[in-house]
């Protein structure tokens, strides 16, 4: 069997047009949704962006969140039969609030969360205030020191990494 990707509904935000495009209607709120995906099919199950911690955090930003119906990580996981615990690998297309949020639920023995190292150098360095809210990055430092618990990519310098068979990260 293939590799199968599904998405993941992760909740939804309230913003101001403003922000998805600079300087469009500024005023106007807008709804999105937060997404994120499941991959099967391969060695092990694989999520990319994990959403945010709690719908209040996004409150940071002036923005609203919520999680609706059977929105959220572990409902969405057990529409496919699956636990956090089942999850091997969480990648992430980077660590803004809205996609980096839920890592801390993962666990440190079993998951590897992945990432550039170039994304993480720029969280950690605090340049973009709350869209990298310093307790998700602090628990990503925990897990740099956890043998297994965080694997950093190198995508400046190599063309791509294989994360299992058919599972490649690119830099965008």
């Amino acid at each position: 069997m293939g590799l199968e990707v599904k998405v993941l509904d992760l909740g939804d935000i309230e913003l101001d047009t403003s922000f998805l495009v600079l300087a469009l209607e500024p005023g106007q709120a807008q709804q999105v949704p937060t997404l994120g995906f499941l991959i099967t099919g391969g060695e092990a199950p694989i999520v990319v962006d994990t959403g945010f911690s709690d719908p209040s955090i996004m409150g940071n930003l002036g923005m609203k969140g919520w999680w609706r119906d059977d929105q959220g990580m572990e409902p969405q996981l057990a529409r496919h039969g699956l636990t956090i615990e089942d999850v091997r690998y969480v990648l992430h297309t980077h660590l803004h609030i809205d996609h980096a949020g839920y890592d801390d639920q993962f666990p440190m023995d079993g998951t590897t969360v992945v990432i550039n190292r170039k994304e993480l150098e720029h969280s950690v360095s605090g340049l973009m205030g709350e869209q990298y809210p310093a307790p998700y990055i602090k628990h990503l430092v925990d897990r740099l020191h956890h043998p297994g618990a965080l694997r950093l990519l190198d995508l400046e310098v190599v063309d791509y990494e294989e994360i299992i068979p058919g599972v490649r990260c690119v830099a965008a």
